[in-house]
């Protein structure tokens, strides 16, 4: 089977609305792998994604932290599904309060899972999730001196 690697940043862009809170993000992609215990049992875990073959899940976490002194409010995150990896369904999270929207447009236009459609006419359909393009993340607020964070996990095609 062949190789192929995927670099452990995935391209983000954010945009923040804020008065005095300084907020920062830092992007993280995981793999999941399979450790023995000691006692032989095998544990499934995330560590650094650098080297992924074809059908591996990787996870994308964004963190985003405020080490300001005011609240952060409304941000928005958005990450292209990068180019080879397809969306795994339902797997858009944050940790805090958020709504979640995605694209199939290259990220022109974003909408809820359930108003996203594809195609025209007869093939016109629900988007699935292995067409999506992009996902973003609307976290209404990020209180001072705190941290929080959103991600998404996709499959290497």
């Amino acid at each position: 089977m062949n190789k192929m690697f995927l670099t452990a940043s995935s391209l983000l862009f954010a945009v923040v609305t804020m008065a005095q809170a300084e907020v920062t993000i830092s992007s993280t992609s995981l793999q999941e792998i399979s450790k023995s215990t000691p006692s032989g049992e095998a544990r499934k875990t995330w560590v650094k994604a650098e080297k992924i073959v074809p059908d591996t899940v990787v996870k994308y976490l964004n963190t985003l932290q405020n080490s300001g002194m005011q609240t952060a409010t409304k941000l928005v995150v958005k990450n292209p599904i990068p180019k080879n990896m397809e969306y795994v369904a339902n797997s858009a999270k944050c940790q805090s309060s958020c709504k979640v929207a995605y694209s199939v447009d290259g990220g022109a236009t974003f909408m809820q899972a359930s108003e996203l459609f594809v195609g025209e006419g007869e093939a016109r359909h629900l988007a699935k999730a292995s067409e999506y393009t992009d996902i973003m993340w609307q976290v209404e607020s990020l209180g001072a001196n705190s941290q929080s964070a959103v991600e998404y996990q996709a499959r290497l095609k």
